[in-house]
């Protein structure tokens, strides 16, 4: 048998000593692309608020259009990720389960929606719409968190709401009401669908206030509200 040069067997040895480091570094990018593979494979999940509509079957609508303006947000709450707070002066953001959309334009919406199925204005449009109307509807966020608590967490929800008679060109006569909107319900378990399905609630309750409270407010201003009271019997707070 010829036996191998020793300079063959050297370029031999380091042919194979190459491969070796080689397989070696492509196990170790292998173990850490499953690595980081599995926590970024954790999926996000998306929330939107739902509820049917309030009806308002017993009240006739006005002779007035109204257009609802894109709510602004307090910075705390302009995220689209769930914010929860598990005690005094301790905010964080839920970096797995977010909102679908912003608050300030979800919230919007829900609003635009409900203020149209409810029948009582003539006309109800949004900041998108070529239509002014005669009021208009705005306000910001000032809460949506959810409260974590021993016994169960409670979703919080805040809106501060501004109506304007946009009709009328006397500056002084333009603010008809600010006001403040709070609700807050319990969790039925402490997950992000509780907390979607609580947010819900709550808004379903401000939004028929605040309906209720601009329907009263425009038939008070409003040629209707000069002959006929509120069948609601509800006061400008």
């Amino acid at each position: 048998m010829r036996s191998t040069s020793p300079n063959l067997r050297f370029f031999a040895d380091a042919f194979m000593g190459r491969r070796l480091a080689l397989g070696l570094w492509a196990i170790f990018i292998l173990i850490i692309g499953c690595s980081s593979g599995a926590k970024s494979s954790v999926a996000v999940r998306h929330y939107a608020l739902e509820y049917a509509a309030p009806a308002f079957k017993e009240s006739g609508p006005v002779s007035e259009s109204i257009r609802v303006e894109t709510l602004s947000a307090v910075r705390n709450f302009s995220t689209t990720s769930m914010v929860y707070r598990s005690r005094p002066y301790m905010y964080n953001d839920d970096a797995y389960n977010r909102w679908k959309v912003k608050p300030s334009v979800m919230i919007s919406d829900i609003l635009l929606r409900d203020m149209k199925s409810a029948g009582l204005f003539s006309g109800v449009f949004s900041d998108g719409d070529r239509e002014s109307g005669d009021y208009a509807l705005g306000g910001v966020i000032e809460e949506l968190y959810e409260q974590e608590e021993k016994d169960a967490s409670r979703a919080v929800l805040a809106l501060n709401m501004i109506l304007l008679n946009t009709s009328r060109q006397n500056a002084g006569g333009r603010l008809v009401f600010q006001k403040s909107y709070r609700a807050v319900e319990v969790l039925e378990r402490n997950d992000a669908e509780s907390l979607a399905r609580a947010m819900s609630r709550a808004m379903e309750i401000l939004s028929k206030q605040i309906i209720l409270d601009a329907y009263t407010a425009i038939r008070r201003n409003g040629d209707i509200g000069k002959t006929a009271p509120s069948p609601h019997g509800l006061s400008t707070r």
